[in-house]
């Protein structure tokens, strides 16, 4: 006999489905604002990021994903949002100010 998945068990899947899409999007997100950005801080303004070409290839909606990011405590900027054009200077920072590869388990091994 098939097993008949609840209504409830469908919706938590695709509830977890998002949560862990969005989880890749911020720790991708952190790694763009280290590469885009100045390399001696972490820190850049919203117009470079968002006109960068990988950025653009990589993100649905970048400012959909850094106010993801905002609610999370990982970036700061100080606007209620971003667009393109109007928002170009908004400072985007990270609150982890460390860099990328200094925490344990997250240097490369190859």
């Amino acid at each position: 006999m098939a097993q008949i998945m609840s209504p409830r068990h469908d919706s938590d899947s695709r509830v977890s489905e998002v949560e862990e899409r969005v989880k890749n999007e911020i720790e991708q997100l952190v790694k763009d604002i280290w590469r885009v950005g100045d390399s001696t801080k972490p820190q850049v303004p919203f117009g470079q990021l968002f006109d960068d070409d990988d950025v653009q290839q990589h993100y649905e909606g970048l400012a959909a994903t850094l106010k993801a990011a905002k609610k999370r405590g990982i970036v700061t900027y100080k606007s209620p949002i971003l667009l393109k054009g109007a928002h170009d200077k908004v400072m985007v920072n990270l609150v982890d100010q460390s860099p990328l590869g200094s925490k344990e388990g997250d240097s490369d091994t190859a």
